[in-house]
């Protein structure tokens, strides 16, 4: 058990100590970059995709096994399964230009608050309406210009080898601004680090594999909860695949 706590600790420590020693630096180059670029906020997201990348390269016990399709869409609604904290670094490191819905509150929080939403994190838990109608309104706008957004499509981490009924807003989105889905299936990040744990669970390695499916598009639906239902089908198909590999 200590043993693994070590561990859990070091991969915390080389995780948020990566994001710690690239935030400073990292928002230097931001403020240098509006000068010259047009959308400098990617300049800094960037920087937190390549903090993450290192993560998963020097992190013990993780294994990241990336299935992705060969020409990632651009201007893409992108759904995940979600287990653990890892699971958003795993997206990151490959999902360009992205904004992504946390359902957390980081109001009191504000120098986080700020970070995150350099790098791209729209918390809703907490926001009053009319913040809420300019998030949404930011997320379409986002979409409009080619861009990409990303769901976790339970609305939060689910336990076991059952996905939780998936929530409509991505789908309904979907629909509204005829923009691909495309559903990610990531697995086996649980099994070191799970919901409300510091330690690792184990001290063997893990893999995480992440599988992204083909594009769902709206058009080949009568309705977002069409779309939803069968999105939920496939990728619960998906994760009891890769659960048999895990």
């Amino acid at each position: 058990m200590l043993l693994k706590c070590i561990l859990g600790s070091i991969g915390h420590f080389i995780f948020f100590g990566l994001i710690t020693v690239m935030i400073i630096p990292g928002y230097i180059v931001y403020l240098i970059s509006k000068l010259f670029v047009k959308e400098p906020q990617y300049v800094f997201q960037s920087g937190a995709s390549l903090s993450y990348k290192l993560f998963f390269i020097f992190a013990p016990n993780i294994v990241l096994k990336p299935d992705l399709l060969d020409e990632i869409p651009e201007g893409a609604i992108f759904i995940s399964t979600h287990q653990s904290i890892l699971d958003f670094p795993a997206l990151a490191t490959f999902i360009k230009k992205y904004l992504i819905f946390a359902n957390v509150n980081l109001a009191k929080y504000p120098m986080i608050a700020k970070i995150s939403h350099l790098a791209g994190v729209r918390y809703i838990k907490g926001r009053q309406l009319p913040e809420l109608s300019e998030i949404f309104k930011e997320i379409e706008t986002h979409l409009d210009e080619g861009k990409n957004v990303i769901y976790f499509a339970e609305g939060t981490r689910h336990e076991g080898d059952t996905l939780l009924p998936f929530k409509r807003g991505a789908f309904k989105l979907a629909m509204k601004k005829n923009k691909p889905i495309i559903p990610i299936v990531i697995e086996g990040a649980y099994r070191l680090l799970p919901r409300k744990s510091f330690c690792f669970k184990t001290d063997k390695k893990v893999n995480i594999h992440m599988k992204m499916l083909k594009p769902l598009y709206p058009k080949d639906f009568s309705s977002d909860i069409e779309m939803k239902d069968y999105a939920q089908k496939i990728m619960q198909e998906e994760k009891t695949r890769l659960c048999d590999l895990s």
